[in-house]
Order: structure tokens, then sequence, then C-alpha cells
């Protein structure tokens, strides 16, 4: 049941995200509502494995998702898209210190990548929610997180969310080729 529960989240998730990627005028009911079931699945699954990162990634988006659904105004949540950028250039120079002091296969710098991309899923997703990145920006950070990710499933054994990163990853980079004639200097 729980290998049910991730492959049927991490198909789900697929689905959503290639709706997102390919379909301009995309619908928010069925984006967040089928996030909010693909999120529940893989927290489950992933807790039975003990993929913490995952579990995190995943329970920040069934939150973001409901309150979407329940009609919640996040765009009034003050969190600036500097305060992201900084952290996100803080958790790299954390992994290069990380892979300087541990090696690039130690389970150290696999861990603290993880954590580089909980960090960058969580909140851009929430910020891509309330408006505040854009189509192509959030596109190009899915890409960043999920592979960063990658290593840690690996050592895991959580197969059916690293499948699903390897895939995440492909059509966040078909999705920010496809809204590249969109792109302004400003994105």
């Amino acid at each position: 049941m729980v290998a049910f529960l991730g492959w049927l989240g991490s198909i789900l998730y697929l689905v959503n995200h290639g709706y997102i990627s390919v379909v301009k005028n995309w619908r928010n009911d069925i984006y967040y509502g089928g996030n909010l079931v693909a999120a529940l699945s893989l927290v489950i699954s992933s807790l039975f494995l003990s993929s913490y990162q995952a579990v995190v990634i995943n329970t920040f988006w069934a939150v973001i998702s409901f309150l979407l659904l329940i009609k919640v105004d996040i765009t009034k949540v003050a969190i600036p898209k500097q305060a992201f950028y900084v952290g996100f250039i803080s958790f790299i120079g954390f992994c290069t210190w990380s892979a300087w002091q541990s090696g690039l296969t130690s389970l150290n710098f696999y861990t603290s990548l993880g954590w580089s991309s909980s960090f960058v899923f969580c909140l851009s997703y929430f910020l891509f929610s309330s408006k505040k990145l854009s189509h192509i920006q959030y596109l190009s950070f899915n890409f960043y997180a999920s592979v960063a990710l990658l290593p840690l499933l690996w050592q895991q054994d959580n197969l059916p969310v690293f499948t699903l990163q390897i895939c995440w990853a492909g059509i966040s980079a078909f999705g920010v080729y496809k809204r590249m004639d969109n792109a302004h200097l400003i994105d």
C-alpha cells in the first residue's frame, strides 16, 4: 500500500507539473487539488522510508495547496523574493562547504543538497502561488531542486520520489524552454 501511494503521488504530481508547464491558461482548482492529493500520498510513503526531506516538501505543498483551494489569500504573507534569494545563496554556500569538508559522495553533502532542495521547492512553490515568482523563475528553481534531491533519494531508496524528480527536472526544463519567448528582462 505504501509503494502504491508513493507511485500514485509521483504520477499525479507529474501530470500536474506537465499541465502547468504546457497549458498556458491552467486552472487553479485542478492544479492545487491534484497537488494536494499527490502531496498527501507522498508524505505517507516517505514517512515509512524515513525520507524526511520529501516529507517536509510534501507537507508544505499540501498545506499551501489546501489553503489555496479554500481561497485563503496567501499573497498577504510577507515573504519577500529577496529573502528567498538570500536563503538560496546561503544554501549553495553551505552545500559547497559540505562538499569541501566531506567530499562530493558523502552523506553529509547529499543531505545538505537535500535540504537545499527542500528550501527551494517549498519557498518557490509558495512564492509562485502567491504571484511573487514568474512562471519561468518557478520552473527554473524547480529544475534545480529536483536535481539537487536526487543523490539523497537514491541513497534512501525512495524510488517513487527519485523517479518523480528525474521526470520533474525534464518537465521543468521543457516548461522553461516553452516559455522563453515570453520571458522579459525584468523576470
